[in-house]
Order: structure tokens, then sequence, then C-alpha cells
């Protein structure tokens, strides 16, 4: 009795393991009819090197608070969900569409990138639920590039609050009658050799003053000075150059360039700038 009992359990396991197998095909083939039918690279080199690009993005407002899935390639899974990054920013590498039961949609193939600069995490969004730029919470990111800010104002505003701007915000005061540039930083960011020429800038610049002596105190590598140390010595050396603070406050026809950089990061060692120049 007990052997034809265990040989109709076996039975009726069999036949619930097929039924459930059968039933996991059937949903997988059903939620995975999507198919990728374009792809756009969207971090191309100019993309990299230019400001108010579209591979750095982040969730509107309005759906902050919401479920933002990041799914994988097939559109059967989901991977993250971005309510639970409410401070990071996605990188993207390509914009996709996707064809699924005749429509189109959308999607950015990219990666989470945390506050502490993790971007282990990739998926897919749909484009609807994001936008340029970075998450606009600045007072919990850090050392960020220039390519990802939409224009001057989105930029001040994270210089104002980052952590990790305080010596550019005091640089910013010692220039109160110059506005912010942010396609002057831009340029300053993949240009600031104090030999490099001033090609890059002539397009939409004139009169550039490249004030790299001072702006290496921006970065705390070579002079492992404290913030405060490195205000002063930005103001010594400011003075020492002829930019008293008469000439500094005289100076409203010319907007300002800066870029402070992560000092950890050997490649940027070089590219902390400070640049002054005329608007043509």
């Amino acid at each position: 009795m007990k052997k034809y009992l265990i040989i109709i359990l076996s039975v009726y396991s069999l036949i619930t393991g097929l039924t459930c197998l059968i039933g996991d095909q059937a949903n997988a083939k059903s939620n995975s009819n999507y198919q990728i039918i374009a792809s756009k690279h969207v971090n191309t080199y100019k993309a990299l090197n230019s400001f108010n690009n579209n591979s750095i993005l982040h969730v509107k407002n309005q759906y902050k608070n919401k479920n933002v899935y990041v799914w994988n390639k097939e559109h059967t899974k989901v991977l993250y969900n971005l309510k639970d990054f409410p401070n990071s920013y996605l990188s993207a590498l390509t914009k996709q569409t996707y064809l699924h039961g005749g429509h189109k949609s959308l999607y950015y193939a990219a990666y989470i990138v945390t506050p502490k600069g993790n971007s282990s995490r990739y998926g897919r969004i749909w484009q609807g639920y994001l936008t340029k730029g970075y998450n606009r919470h600045y007072q919990k990111l850090n050392y960020l590039s220039t390519v990802g800010f939409t224009n001057d104002q989105d930029y001040l505003n994270y210089i104002k609050k980052s952590p990790s701007q305080v010596v550019a915000r005091a640089v910013l005061k010692l220039f109160p009658n110059s506005k912010l540039s942010l396609r002057l930083s831009n340029l300053g960011q993949f240009n600031s050799d104090v030999d490099s020429t001033n090609k890059p800038f002539e397009e939409y610049f004139t009169n550039r003053i490249n004030l790299q002596k001072v702006a290496a105190y921006l970065g705390p590598t070579k002079s492992k000075l404290t913030s405060s140390q490195r205000i002063t010595k930005i103001k010594q050396t400011l003075v020492s150059e002829g930019y008293t603070t008469s000439k500094r406050h005289a100076m409203s026809h010319y907007v300002i360039g800066i870029y402070d950089p992560n000092p950890n990061m050997a490649w940027e060692e070089f590219v902390w700038s400070i640049n002054l120049a005329k608007p043509l």
C-alpha cells in the first residue's frame, strides 16, 4: 500500500511540475513579446565632451515617489526600481526602440549611478519617466562632470549645494559680478592646461584669462591643504597675479568658468580649471 502511495504521489508531482512548467513558459512567451527594432548610441565622443547631453538622465519629479522599473533586455524581468535609488542618476549608453503589440516605445539602456559612484547596475528604462541632467539632489552628490548639467543655473545650484564644492563656492564669491558660465566651465574641464590653445574657446568667447596657478589650489592632491587653507592661498595668488579685490569686482563684463573634480581620480589631476572670458 505504501509503495502504491509513493507512485501516486510521484505521478501527481510530475503532473503538477509539468503544468507549472507549461504555465511558466506561456507567461515567459507572452511577457517577452518585446522586440528591439532600432538602437542609437547616446554616449558618443561628442556627447561625452559637451554639456546638456542625452546620456545623463534622472527621473522626472512627478515620478519620484512612484515605481519606475528597470528591465532586462528581453523585458521579461524587473531588475531594479528607481524609487529605491532616490539620489542616483542614470548614465545612458543607447536609446532603443521596442515593438510590442504593434506599438513602439523608447527605452534608455543605462547604468544607475549612486552618490558613492557605484555604477554596476544596468538595465532598460522607459524614456517617459526620464529627463535630461543629473538628479537635482545636489546636496547628496559630489564631484560631478560638467557634461550632465543642463544650463548655467543648474550648474550654479550644484556648486552652491554639493559638499564637494566648498572651494569652488568661495572662488565664485571672489568674483561677485562675473556670471558663472557652464559652457566656459565645460571647455575648461577638457582644455585646462596652461599651454593649451584658445581655439576651442574662440567660437564662443574672447579675451580668455586662464587662471591655472589659482586653479591648482582647487584640489588638495598636491598641496595637502584644508579647504580653508586653499581658499587663503587662492586669494593670495589672485592678488600676486594682479587680481585685487577692486579689479575682480570690476569684471562684470566677464563670465567665469570653474571645474573642481574628484582629486582621487588620477586622470583628472590636471583638469582643475578657472577661466574668465568675454562672451561673443
